[in-house]
């Protein structure tokens, strides 16, 4: 059978490029438990940017190392799948890789929660939180966006392919 010609991808459209870029990160959520964790924790960092009244400077730290992270667990879901793909058996090589691209995610992850630090650590925070404990529909609802996000990561079954 002759090679696909080389022009055939770029004859695909942007808006299927952005459909399957979708596809994949919708594919990331459902079978990583990981990118849960991280799609939990983005959707409370905006959640305490906002009411902190961050500036536009913090909110784009905070939108870089959210996005870094969690491109750095797709990229390790790609690269821990495509390793079970090529090599279905347990290796120490694989293995190896799959613990360098863990590791990528982790750096990514320390590193976000340093400049979360940086942006969060302020007396605003602290007013904040102090309100939130004061009134009770307002920590009742916290505290149920906590447990829904909790069975979101750890209830609800993860789809292996």
């Amino acid at each position: 059978m002759p090679p696909k010609n080389r022009n055939s991808a770029q004859r695909r459209s942007l808006v299927q490029s952005f459909r399957d870029a979708l596809r994949g990160i919708w594919r990331c959520v459902q079978s990583e438990r990981n990118m849960r964790i991280h799609a939990l924790a983005c959707g409370y960092v905006m959640f305490f940017a906002l009411q902190i009244h961050a500036s536009r400077g913090e909110l784009a730290l905070l939108f870089l190392a959210m996005g870094l992270v969690t491109a750095a667990e797709a990229l390790n879901t790609a690269v821990e799948k495509l390793s079970d793909f090529v090599e279905p058996a347990r290796d120490e090589r694989i293995g190896r890789i799959k613990d360098m691209a863990a590791g990528g995610v982790l750096l990514g992850a320390v590193f976000a929660a340093l400049a979360g630090c940086a942006v969060f650590l302020r007396p605003e925070l602290r007013h904040v939180l102090a309100e939130l404990a004061g009134t009770p529909w307002k920590l009742a609802l916290l505290a149920a966006s906590l447990i829904a996000g909790g069975l979101l990561v750890f209830a609800v079954p993860l789809k292996r392919e």
